[in-house]
């Protein structure tokens, strides 16, 4: 079974940004698990504008504000990212166990930070 010192379950906007502050916080053996074929989340279905405007100071698209998260995580080697990665067990003892294509695989995770979604919704 695999250790790692952070696993989040998740790779939409608040996965990676999980990510990258336990990155500048010091943690240095990182996986995100995300179920999709890209990461990004909801923000991949958000055309409209309105994003980045605190965290940019600019004024984006939701495709537009992931890519930057996208890249950011990319460039941080010490950041594993597994995509089409699915969690089908947690244990109480932070034991997970993920299907990725062709494989099952366990590991135990010093933390944890479960980052499973969301979804817009209409007034």
């Amino acid at each position: 079974m695999k250790k790692r010192d952070l696993v989040i379950v998740g790779g939409g906007p608040a996965g990676m940004a999980a990510a990258l502050s336990a990155y500048k916080s010091g943690v240095r053996d990182i996986l995100i698990l995300e179920r999709d074929q890209y990461l990004g989340g909801i923000l991949n279905q958000c055309i409209h504008t309105g994003f980045g405007i605190d965290y940019f100071n600019e004024i984006l698209t939701g495709p537009e504000y992931a890519d930057r998260f996208i890249k950011s995580v990319q460039a941080i080697p010490e950041i594993e990212i597994s995509l089409r990665s699915f969690v089908v067990n947690l244990s109480n003892d932070k034991v997970l166990t993920y299907l990725k294509p062709g494989k099952m695989e366990i590991i135990k995770a010093k933390a944890l930070i479960m980052s499973t979604g969301c979804r817009e919704r209409t007034r």
